[in-house]
């Protein structure tokens, strides 16, 4: 499996954001990515501004990519 770089795995996240809002993703993913974002909202590196402090990435689109995995190994 070829590894992405943090800008396309964020952009993944992103597009499954859009999709999300469209009603166009699965149940399956929705449940995972909601269950990401509750332990992201109460990680203690979790920032004001929505990010994670420990990569750097926006949370709304960290938590959405599939390919994606929490940098302190939370999920």
């Amino acid at each position: 499996m070829k590894l992405l770089s943090k800008a396309e795995e964020i952009a993944q996240g992103y597009k499954n954001l859009v999709k999300s809002k469209l009603g166009l993703s699965s149940e399956e993913d929705e449940k995972i990515f909601n269950a990401r974002r509750e332990i992201c909202d109460e990680c203690e590196f979790k920032s004001a501004m929505d990010r994670c402090l420990k990569c750097g990435c926006p949370l709304a689109a960290k938590t959405r990519s599939l390919i994606s995995e929490c940098p302190i190994e939370l999920w």
